[in-house]
């Protein structure tokens, strides 16, 4: 039965992610696929390797690689990899939450969602782009930028593209 706990982390690790989800996602099933799984029970380990999709209500994450750490009982952190790795999910207001990049870090007790290398986080119809997002789930911070491409003299510049609020009629008059 104990490597059912795996399960269990990565379940809890959901509900974390789900801060800013569609609260019927919460009672959904939570559905994994790969093409190989390994469970080092003695290390708190689970990898799950080959087009990864994790699947739970309107959450989905995406990867050639997702490697899930728990330490003394809890869920500590996830890694994906990909090209790109992504992620997507609705609110209850139905705005689109994604990002994708080749590498995402995810820490549940401080709730960053670290993005690496050809970022992307798009929130509320808004875009950041950087070689380098992190965006704190739980405080909805986002900073990018301020990182070095190795062998260049150059650091990549975050672009952004906000949209406006639509007005509501009343205001518009």
């Amino acid at each position: 039965m104990k490597p059912l706990t795996n399960f269990m982390f990565l379940f809890a690790l959901l509900f974390t992610l789900n801060a800013f989800a569609k609260s019927t996602d919460k009672e959904a099933p939570l559905h994994i696929e790969a093409d190989q799984l390994e469970i080092r029970e003695k290390d708190s380990v689970s990898i799950y390797n080959g087009h990864v999709k994790i699947t739970k209500g309107t959450m989905k994450i995406s990867g050639d690689k997702i490697i899930i750490k728990n330490k003394d009982g809890r869920l500590h952190s996830i890694h994906i990899k990909g090209k790109p790795a992504t992620f997507y999910q609705l609110n209850d207001l139905d705005e689109v939450v994604s990002a994708e990049s080749y590498v995402m870090d995810y820490k549940s007790e401080t709730g960053i969602l670290e993005l690496k290398q050809k970022a992307l986080l798009l929130k509320n119809k808004n875009q950041f782009s950087s070689e380098h997002i992190i965006y704190n789930t739980l405080d909805d911070i986002v900073k990018a930028g301020n990182h070095k491409i190795p062998d260049s003299q150059e650091t990549p510049r975050v672009k952004i593209t906000i949209h406006p609020e639509p007005q509501s009629s009343d205001t518009a008059k």
